[in-house]
Formats: C-alpha cells, structure tokens, sequence
C-alpha cells in the first residue's frame, strides 16, 4: 500500500518533536515524604510537580492501591502541606 504524502510528514515532526512529560517517567529525585504511601506503603505512586497558586513548588501523591494523596513541599522535609497551604478552602 502506498504511503500517502502526509504520513511522511507526521512521521519526521514525531521524530522532530520534543518528547511531553508523562506520569511515568522520572521527573528528578523523589521528594522527601513520596518515597511510599503513608497509608499502606507501597511505593509504586503516581507523582505530578507542579507549581502551587501561590508559586510555591510542590509535588501531588497518588497511591493506586489505597487511593491515599496528598500534597508535599519541594522544599519540605517530608511532612504533607495541609489543605490551606495547597490553595484549597479551610471550611
């Protein structure tokens, strides 16, 4: 079957293109606190940097086994931010 003349095209820019951040590859060392799931332990966890309202960078937690998340510092020392410091109301 003949390729058509775009499909050479899109096959270079994918090529080309810059590869975008995924949630499964590594982004940095892990930030203290996110080495395992406060909850249950396991270690296998979704982490997504990001950059708080305020401008503060932090990392997001997600557990796949218990559902457990949670918030941390890049800066921090390993202890979850609370709800008013991620941006979330307090009520």
């Amino acid at each position: 079957m003949a390729r058509r003349r775009g499909d050479a095209a899109r096959a270079r820019a994918a090529q080309q293109a810059e590869p975008l951040g995924s949630l499964s590859q590594a982004a940095g060392p892990v930030v203290p606190g996110t080495e395992a799931c406060l909850r249950c332990g396991e270690r296998d966890l979704t982490r997504i940097r990001m950059t708080l309202v305020g401008g503060r960078l932090a990392v997001f937690v997600s557990c796949p086994s218990c559902e457990q998340t949670n918030w941390f510092a890049l800066d921090g020392e390993g202890v979850p931010l609370g709800r008013g410091e991620i941006g979330g109301d307090t009520a």
